[in-house]
């Protein structure tokens, strides 16, 4: 089923609903968000040339996150096609792949997946692990707390500087059981859009595989989810195998030049 119709509603939604629908948390006002690209040259010459005499506002921001996110999901994988009927659409390994998705590695449980919502997530947070240690995040939320009492702008800035992200949703919500949370992504042409995890850790499909099997690293703050899988190898290659199938044929042709990912693992 073709997935991105689902999308062409966006440029009628108040900017703050299409924000949130393509993942962007306010964490700073709207005017701080607008200064932070007014700031940049490259981001004013782009909007003059797209919106003419509109140049850089809220507005024009949500537009052009809703107009790049409609050429991004075509829905006319090898998956959409097999899950439509087409059952040699996919290889064994990926139909075998499909059923551990669902089953035993439990990734649908985060990424989900239905016909009428086939985006491979649902769009919610959650800690798996990938963060700083606890000990580094009480540090962190000492420097939000100071900070909080200044200008949005300020606290918009922070939540950019290189340790503070780890804070994942926490830093919109000011909420602990927020530490580390960050968005379940979709999976759609995950194959081409790697390193992985919110800070590029996991650098091929097979490390991050490999990452929810053992149930993550530790935390106080981790989903009740994430507990060790222990697929076998065949099964790990199965899953990475699936998800390759959900790269879109649009998108790949878009991609031909791009040098394709390596199935090395990274060092453990």
């Amino acid at each position: 089923m073709p997935a991105r119709p689902q999308f062409l509603h966006f440029q009628k939604q108040q900017p703050e609903g299409v924000l949130r629908v393509v993942g962007y948390q306010l964490e700073a006002s709207y005017d701080s968000v607008v200064a932070r690209l007014v700031a940049i040259p490259q981001y004013r010459r782009a909007f003059r040339l797209a919106f003419k005499n509109e140049g850089i506002t809220i507005d024009t921001i949500a537009k052009a996150i809703a107009t790049y996110e409609r050429t991004q999901l075509f829905g006319n994988s090898p998956f959409d096609r097999f899950i439509t009927g087409n059952n040699n659409a996919i290889a064994e390994a990926q139909q075998r792949g499909w059923l551990l998705f669902k089953g035993k590695a439990r990734c649908i449980e985060c990424h989900t997946y239905t016909p009428a919502f086939p985006f491979f997530s649902n769009f919610k947070f959650h800690n798996t692990g990938i963060a700083i240690s606890d000990k580094n995040f009480e540090s962190l939320m000492n420097q939000v707390t100071e900070v909080q009492s200044s200008n949005d702008q300020a606290l918009s800035l922070l939540t950019h500087t290189e340790g503070v992200s780890e804070l994942g949703r926490y830093l919109s919500t000011q909420q602990r059981r927020d530490l580390g949370a960050f968005k379940t992504p979709t999976l759609r042409d995950i194959e081409l859009t790697g390193p992985y995890m919110h800070n590029g850790s996991q650098k091929t499909l097979l490390d991050v595989v490999k990452f929810y099997s053992r149930g993550g690293d530790p935390s106080s703050n981790l989903d009740e989810r994430m507990r060790p899988l222990n697929l076998t190898d065949q099964e790990i290659n199965d899953v990475v195998e699936f998800l390759r199938a959900l790269t879109s044929d649009d998108v790949l042709r878009e991609t031909q030049s791009a040098r394709p990912q390596t199935r090395t693992s990274s060092p453990q």
